[in-house]
């Protein structure tokens, strides 16, 4: 009888032995409910959120001979990968924005003409060159008499002098009877220019000038013809 007691006494030290060292490991009971806590606000994203780090400690830390160490392998195992995963992902979108926004500098030219160098534009013409006001192309009222004769004094002739109402006896030019005169004047064909010696002071019908009948010569004739005059306001 004594010999059979300490046989169940041995066999009793030894599965109370197995049963401490199979005990349940905290550190895995608080890994895993970081890991369900964390995962179910962020799924997927939490496998790159910094707080995973805290959980993959507390796992390295569960015992080899504890009853949760398969467990806490396999989930260590489950986070690295999905942080690969997750990594790789965030990598590509990463790399795929930076190049939506970089410029192409692909042609869209068919692939033969590639090697051939694109034709320059052509030049834009040059501006025409500033040629200042545009110049009267006829005689005209205010001209100073310095451009009159500059411009025109090969198609105008001295009339004589006219009367001017109110401003007395003035210069007048006519036209010069040419066939390229009268083409270029036109308008000047029956009219003569009035100046006053700086200026043209306009432009008068030959009709509208004033002639006043000679005076009667000493026999009772016709005296000599008067000179010209009209109104070249």
């Amino acid at each position: 009888m004594p010999r059979i007691i300490a046989v169940l006494a041995v066999v009793g030290l030894l599965c109370g032995g197995c049963s401490r060292h199979r005990d349940p490991s905290p550190e895995f009971s608080r890994a895993s409910e970081s890991f369900n806590k964390l995962y179910a606000q962020r799924l997927d994203d939490a496998y790159l959120d910094p707080k995973m780090r805290e959980v993959e400690a507390l796992l390295q830390r569960v015992p080899a001979d504890s009853l949760d160490a398969q467990a806490a392998s396999g989930l260590l195992a489950r986070i690295r990968e999905g942080r690969a995963r997750m990594q790789k992902a965030q990598d590509e979108a990463q790399a795929a924005s930076a190049a939506a926004r970089t410029p192409s500098t692909v042609s869209n030219a068919p692939r033969d003409t590639l090697s051939e160098p694109a034709a320059k534009p052509p030049p834009a013409p040059a501006p025409p060159p500033d040629a200042g006001p545009t110049e009267a192309v006829q005689p005209t009222a205010g001209m100073p008499m310095a451009e009159f004769n500059r411009r025109f004094s090969d198609c105008f002739q001295i009339a004589g002098p006219v009367d001017v109402q109110g401003k007395g006896s003035r210069d007048s030019y006519e036209l010069v009877d040419s066939g390229r005169c009268r083409a270029a004047h036109a308008s000047f064909v029956d009219a003569i220019v009035v100046a006053d010696g700086q200026v043209l002071m306009g432009v008068v019908p030959k009709s509208a000038l004033l002639r006043p009948p000679p005076p009667p010569s000493a026999d009772g004739g016709p005296g000599p013809a008067a000179a010209p005059s009209g109104d070249a306001g």
